[in-house]
């Protein structure tokens, strides 16, 4: 059945009911891991989930260490003649660094220059800046996806997949994007703090303030302890980011050897804290013994990080109207992914390798049954985005007057087969959903490349050998607690209603496609 329609489908909510659903999901606030937005956020999709028909919930209840910033500041202090003492402007902290005393942490600042890319930080590394509070400079964000992924297809509209994919591969061959410093360079806090430095200073370079304020970056570190643990007293190594400008700047004050600083980062560090995974799943009425796992992640910073959780309740709505599934569809908004650290765990499965994996693997290997029992992944997040880039030219950041790429894994579970069902269903229903009017593109199927990189809450799934559709675009504000001008709206100005809609319905047309083909085709 085509869902291409929209709301006149079965059981599948309509744009502007979803729409509202996104303006609730921004009302409850940053959703970070255990925090009270993100608790409100798991209760209002149980809610929703459980009143699904035919949907038998359940929830898991897991527990961490959990470390929420409250205040974070820096100010610096030199002699008159050598230049202003005062506050430095700050984009935001390093989550998961460490904790200061109301007062913060206060020593000399010391200028550590650029982030040795090619040695690697070490303990002597850190060395002249034992005591005081380091200043270091990371290398602009900037990644070439070509190594991570290889382009197998895509959809423009008027172009055929080659050459949508060509252009992808173009466009994806030198990406900046904030994210990036924290996913491939992000910088060892353990060792400063082994090397005795009090706190950190980061400078992002090559990037305007706008593009970096308010980016929760890294979420994929462990806290700078032995243990890898927040616990309370254990200050860490506290640190935090400043603009380019404000780098430059930092760096010239302390050439001079008189600049002192001082450092903020208070936190609440909670042991045991709880935190809650929902799921549930809807019998099929075929015989296939297998099931296909629907799912997503709930806690990130924005409307855009953490909506895939709003595109799966359209979803389970919209199978739970069908008169039949062939297969048991179980769907899983999982908790943890913005704290991979403590939620992360490893599948293994030679025959799918690749790098990372994502916090539903605690869910997966707490219920094997489910996933040893699957066929198929299909993986919802980052709905709606669209382009915002850093212009060369000008030096501004803003929109680049169009939707984000839609990057969607596509992988079938023999990886050899020259026959690649997931990929062949997901293109069709994007191809159909364009064609009934509502936008969904640009569109780029891709697979592990060299470096076998596998984004997203996909991954875990692909490790363990299912066959996967995993969307997962990757906008330059993903980990952006909202802009400078308007915080409160977390970048839901930067989300396209109608794009949102038309990925949901393309998911859901391909996951009828697959679910009517015998498992063995998957």
């Amino acid at each position: 059945m085509s869902v291409a329609t929209g709301g006149g489908a079965a059981g599948m909510p309509g744009l502007p009911e979803v729409w509202q659903w996104e303006e609730q999901l921004v009302g409850f606030g940053t959703r970070y891991t255990g925090s009270s937005g993100h608790a409100a956020y798991v209760d209002w999709l149980a809610g929703q989930l459980s009143a699904v028909p035919g949907v038998r919930m359940r929830t898991d209840r897991l527990t961490f260490s959990r470390w929420l910033a409250r205040d974070f500041a820096l100010t610096v202090s030199v002699p008159a003649s050598a230049g202003r003492s005062g506050p430095v402007p700050l984009t935001y902290y390093y989550p998961y660094s460490g904790q200061t005393p109301p007062g913060g942490v206060t020593g000399p600042l010391v200028d550590l220059g650029l982030y040795p890319a090619a040695a690697g930080y070490t303990e002597a590394f850190w060395a002249s800046a034992r005591g005081g509070i380091a200043l270091v400079r990371t290398a602009p964000p900037v990644f070439s996806l070509d190594l991570a992924q290889t382009v197998t297809g895509g959809y423009v509209p008027g172009q055929i997949s080659a050459w949508a994919a060509a252009e992808y591969a173009a466009y994806a061959a030198a990406l900046t994007n904030p994210a990036w410093q924290g996913i491939f360079e992000p910088v060892p806090l353990l060792d400063a703090r082994n090397a005795g430095v009090l706190g950190v200073v980061l400078a992002w370079t090559g990037v305007p303030d706008e593009e970096v304020v308010n980016q929760y970056n890294p979420f994929t570190t462990s806290y700078p302890a032995a243990s890898g643990l927040p616990s309370p007293g254990d200050p860490g190594c506290p640190a935090v980011w400043v603009g380019d400008s404000a780098g430059t700047e930092l760096a010239a004050l302390a050439a001079g050897g008189q600049s002192s600083a001082t450092l903020v980062l208070t936190a609440d560090i909670t042991a045991g804290s709880a935190t809650e995974t929902v799921w549930g799943w809807l019998e099929g009425s075929g015989d296939t013994g297998q099931n296909i796992i629907i799912n997503t992640h709930t806690d990130g910073p924005n409307a855009a990080e953490e909506n895939g959780g709003l595109g799966l309740i359209a979803l389970a709505r919209h199978l739970a109207g069908l008169p039949s599934r062939n297969h048991d569809m179980y769907f899983a908004l999982v908790t943890g992914h913005f704290q991979l650290p403590q939620f992360s765990r490893t599948i293994l499965n030679p025959a799918h390798p690749e790098i990372g994996q994502g916090a539903v693997s605690t869910w997966m290997l707490d219920h094997p049954d489910i996933y040893q029992a699957a066929a198929l992944g299909v993986t919802v997040e980052h709905l709606g985005a669209t382009m915002w880039t850093g212009d060369p030219v000008t030096g501004q950041y803003g929109p680049a007057g169009g939707p984000e790429w839609g990057t969607a894994y596509t992988m079938q579970r023999d990886v050899l087969s020259l026959v690649n069902a997931e990929q062949d269903a997901y293109l069709a229903a994007v191809a159909a959903v364009n064609a009934s009017g509502w936008p969904d593109y640009p569109v780029a199927t891709v697979r592990p490349g060299t470096i076998p990189a596998y984004f997203g809450e996909g991954s875990s799934l692909y490790a363990a050998g299912l066959g996967t559709v995993s969307l997962c675009p990757l906008p330059t504000y993903l980990l952006q607690a909202g802009d400078a001008q308007q915080p409160q709206l977390l970048d839901l100005d930067k989300l396209d209603q109608r794009l949102m809609y038309g990925q949901i319905l393309a998911l859901a047309q391909t996951i009828g496609t697959l679910d009517a083909l015998p498992a063995s085709a998957l």
